[in-house]
């Protein structure tokens, strides 16, 4: 069985180059032992920018994943795993929209421990890896940074449904300059998520134990490690003689 957590965060972006532009940003993280990220972005409201970030090959499917990576090693965030997923990204020119997935994980970005006291698992998850600069083209760029530049814990908490199930989440509306830019996000929790809490970039909550936890937090496993060492020393004496 899986250890699912449920992650997304809905970016809907509108930003300026030369002329106002908008583009639609969805991005989606499912956290298993990775965060699971997917970035969807729609131009169809702005072909001919599509048709630049095409055409000047400035941007391409490896340019958020490698530039969060290079933002977290400056930061000292080194404990970080990051894998491509090269199939399931790419440039849809009837579509005007552009499709990048690949898995972020690593002790510096997501965590887990043990709550003994209440037999549930402690996820703790560091934000700070969605705060990035990426260069489209030559004159246009989206400044996550500045998107995010709002910690977590000074987000809005709300209720959000996702297939009939009830997701705690987090909710944050920033103007960025001169309208009519801005950036709309939703960040949000699996629905069994309990105990809540951020600090700063950081979020921390708690889930039930998943089967794997419980295996091996039982006493049931050390128990029958122990029988088969004995048993295992039992056969090696009788071996020697």
């Amino acid at each position: 069985m899986k250890r699912i957590v449920l992650a997304s965060l809905f970016c809907l972006l509108l930003v300026t180059s030369i002329t106002p532009v908008y583009a639609s940003v969805t991005a989606e993280a499912l956290i298993d032992d990775t965060f699971h990220v997917s970035f969807n972005f729609d131009f169809r409201n702005n072909s001919t920018l599509y048709d630049q970030i095409v055409a000047q090959q400035i941007f391409n499917i490896s340019s958020i994943p490698s530039t969060i990576e290079r933002n977290l090693e400056k930061q000292d965030l080194k404990k970080v795993s990051l894998t491509q997923i090269p199939a399931n990204s790419f440039f849809n020119g009837s579509e005007k929209s552009i499709h990048v997935e690949f898995s972020l994980g690593g002790e510096d970005i997501l965590s887990y421990t043990f709550n003994k006291a209440t037999q549930s698992r402690i996820c703790t998850v560091n934000t700070i890896w969605m705060r990035f600069d990426i260069k489209l083209t030559s004159t246009f760029a989206l400044n996550f940074s500045e998107y995010f530049a709002t910690s977590i814990s000074n987000w809005q908490r709300i209720n959000h449904t996702i297939g009939g199930n009830v997701h705690p989440a987090f909710f944050h509306n920033s103007t960025i300059g001169m309208q009519p830019s801005y950036a709309v996000c939703y960040f949000i929790l699996p629905a069994t998520a309990t105990n809540i809490q951020t600090s700063g970039t950081i979020l921390t909550f708690e889930t039930p134990l998943v089967f794997e936890d419980r295996l091996l937090n039982s006493p049931i496993l050390i128990l029958a490690a122990v029988i088969v060492a004995n048993i295992v020393f039992i056969i090696y004496r009788k071996v020697r003689k």
